[in-house]
């Protein structure tokens, strides 16, 4: 019974290892010339659904998904809207289908994201936590 409990043990602490480092697999990434620093998780699940449409400067917001078949999209879409990436599109299905709006734009892998958002004042995107972002400033959510 003790070997079983150490095994439930142990598997539960793995858990919560995995969990923390995927909570950290991504980072969300604007162009240089925005003046943000950090964004709350709400923030950026409210500008990510449309909800939030400009910057403070009152620059428009264009929010760039990796592309629905990423893990790093599943990472963000459970880690910042709460949900997984098939709600999320079935919330911009029912979105398109009542003229509300239209999804962010999809880019294929990290190097695209990176690039879109480099070339775009009011771009905002998410890529791996791994990923070099020389060219694009990082920010942090708080």
């Amino acid at each position: 019974m003790k070997h079983i409990c150490k095994i439930i043990l142990v598997g539960m602490i793995f858990l919560l290892i995995v969990n923390k480092a995927e909570a950290q697999d991504f980072k969300i990434i604007v162009n240089k010339a925005n003046q943000v620093e950090s964004l709350s998780k709400k923030e950026v699940s409210n500008i990510f659904l449309k909800q939030k449409i400009k910057w403070e400067d009152k620059t428009k917001i264009i929010p760039v998904d990796l592309s629905s078949k990423s893990q790093h999209r599943e990472v963000f879409s459970s880690n910042i809207h709460n949900k997984s990436v098939n709600q999320v599109r079935a919330y911009w299905q029912q979105s398109v289908f009542a003229g509300k709006a239209s999804p962010p734009l999809e880019k294929s892998d990290d190097a695209a994201v990176i690039e879109y958002v480099k070339a775009n004042k009011g771009a905002i995107g998410y890529v791996s936590g791994l990923t070099n972002t020389g060219d694009v400033k990082t920010i942090t959510i708080n």
